[in-house]
């Protein structure tokens, strides 16, 4: 039985890949680095470290990995509010779904915590979510099972009884080896992620409230 659903966040709830590589590049570019989004593509659903770690290597850049990564998330941060970005099409009934079953809800993603933090406020998704789990929480980030681990440990369901959604290949193998059942969602902007090594794969996030009902009537029969 599915008695949670756990969200990536970027990609998923909203799509602010766009906005991350927006951030990214401009970053780069006050090194005089022109760079474009398949620079950046390679790290979608994983974490910042993992990004700019590698981006310094690359491009030898002066800065630390620390500073690097603290200037990427002010700038998201600020920008979110003016940016105009939508509820990823089919969020609303997900949450209309699930407050209406008893599915709990939680957000594991790779970014920051506090801008986890802004995307809840922008979204005004406080009321629904029981928790969220950011990639600075955890050792080893996605595709590790690791952040998907701690998310069902904080809501207190087994990962075998949680759904994940995820656009990215490695947000997907993370869920997967966690052993939660995994829905890839084909989101347009989340270019060269293979999405199709999970359980289920969807367009519309709405696509997951049938999923779920045919899981759990399913379970119910046997």
């Amino acid at each position: 039985m599915i008695r949670a659903i756990v969200f990536d966040m970027d990609g998923v709830l909203l799509d602010s890949e766009p906005l991350h590589d927006r951030t990214n590049i401009e970053i780069l570019k006050t090194y005089g680095i022109e760079a474009d989004a398949s620079v950046t593509d390679p790290f979608v659903g994983r974490t910042s470290e993992a990004l700019w770690t590698e981006m310094k290597a690359i491009y030898n850049l002066p800065d630390s990995v620390e500073e690097l990564i603290a200037r990427q998330w002010s700038m998201n941060i600020k920008a979110l509010p003016a940016s105009e970005i939508e509820a990823s099409k089919g969020l609303e009934d997900i949450l209309a779904y699930a407050l209406e079953r008893g599915i709990s809800l939680s957000v594991a993603s790779s970014s920051r915590g506090d801008f986890v933090e802004a995307v809840f406020d922008y979204l005004n998704l406080w009321p629904f979510m029981e928790a969220y789990t950011s990639g600075q929480e955890i050792n080893h980030g996605k595709p590790a099972p690791d952040i998907y681990l701690l998310a069902a440990r904080k809501i207190g369901v087994p990962a075998a009884a949680c759904l994940a959604i995820e656009d990215s290949t490695a947000g997907v193998r993370s869920a997967k080896k966690a052993g939660m059942v995994t829905v890839g969602y084909r989101n347009p902007t989340s270019q060269g992620q293979n999405v199709e090594i999970a359980d289920y794969v969807v367009d519309c996030l709405s696509e997951v409230c049938e999923i779920i009902d045919h899981i759990n009537s399913t379970e119910n029969k046997q």
